[in-house]
């Protein structure tokens, strides 16, 4: 097994809370802080409750 699936098997057996913030801290420490600024500002448009375009 590889380094990469020994730490995504750990992952995934945290919980919900838990793997918010290894992922939080994964992105403060290596993604650069443009890219998150950026995901952020588009963080609205996976929202389904308010989605004009949704097929119900």
């Amino acid at each position: 097994m590889s380094i990469l699936d020994k730490i995504i098997k750990e992952i995934d057996m945290l919980s919900e809370g838990e793997r918010q913030k290894v992922l939080d801290k994964i992105k403060e420490k290596y993604m650069a802080r443009d890219v998150i600024l950026l995901s952020e500002n588009y963080a609205w448009w996976d929202n389904e409750e308010d989605d004009i375009y949704n097929d119900q």
